[in-house]
């Protein structure tokens, strides 16, 4: 079975490059902000100059119509009417990218050069901030968590992130408080759409899916058993990829969601 990697495809191309790839001239997208782009959506092929929005920095698209939003990958898609992982192989093959960089496993945050990501050993299970979101210090120091004084999730819950088998990928440093935004927090270069939270400890048997990180750490300490979450606020066609990949590996009987 052939694999591509969804992560590396994003951050190789733009929405401008796979546009130029389709044949669709860039001209007619005009600058209307900062960093953003707007134009008729060539999708449905609109006729509204401000139905379609590119925010060439994050990677994104929107269609105020019918055609919803999403990534390079979700563009392609659509406009080519095949699913995204012959979209992703569209846009590699289009870019120049070798078969052999074509991967399932998820990229890793960006580290020394080869070297595994290594935990963060200054985290504080024990923190007043981690028992006021409702995690006991037990819990935070089970999941390898903890309050972060420094580093790049300074003042936030950092959590690991890990791939299906174990490895550590990145952290997420959750806001423990309203005034901290986003709630979510990665570090540059880190696609949270590549990683299903949680799912290093699955096993066979029923599937809890729940919407955050967070919601599945308390779930696990009131005792529920093999919960993931997504860690982004809306799924991809990719996600749902990984979750049924994830739900043949390891035997899940059923999924509930939360």
């Amino acid at each position: 079975m052939s694999y591509v990697d969804f992560g590396e495809i994003k951050a190789k191309v733009g929405i401008a490059d796979a546009l130029q790839m389709l044949g669709i001239d860039n001209q007619r997208f005009k600058q209307t902000a900062r960093d953003q782009l707007r134009g008729c959506c060539p999708i449905h092929n609109g006729d509204n100059p401000r139905g379609f929005v590119i925010t060439p920095s994050k990677g994104l698209w929107h269609c105020f119509a019918s055609c919803g939003g999403g990534d390079v990958i979700a563009l392609v898609a659509k406009i080519k009417h095949i699913d995204p992982k012959a979209a992703a192989l569209f846009l590699a093959e289009g870019s120049g990218l070798p078969p052999d960089r074509r991967s399932a496993a998820p990229k890793r945050s960006p580290g020394s050069a080869g070297e595994p990501l290594r935990p963060l050993d200054y985290l504080q299970p024990d923190h007043p901030s981690i028992e006021a979101l409702g995690v006991t210090a037990e819990t935070a120091a089970a999941w390898e968590s903890g309050y972060a004084p420094k580093g790049i999730m300074r003042g936030r819950y950092a959590v690991p992130l890990k791939a299906v088998d174990g490895t550590l990928v990145a952290y997420v440093g959750i806001a423990v408080s309203e005034e901290q935004s986003p709630r979510l927090h990665f570090p540059n270069g880190f696609d949270p759409q590549t990683v299903i939270f949680g799912a290093d400890r699955i096993t066979e048997g029923p599937l809890t899916l729940v919407r955050d990180p967070l919601q599945a750490i308390v779930a696990s300490q009131s005792g529920v058993e093999n919960v993931v979450a997504f860690l982004t606020p809306t799924i991809v066609p990719q996600q749902l990829e990984q979750l049924a990949s994830l739900i043949d590996e390891k035997g899940c009987e059923s999924v509930e969601m939360f």
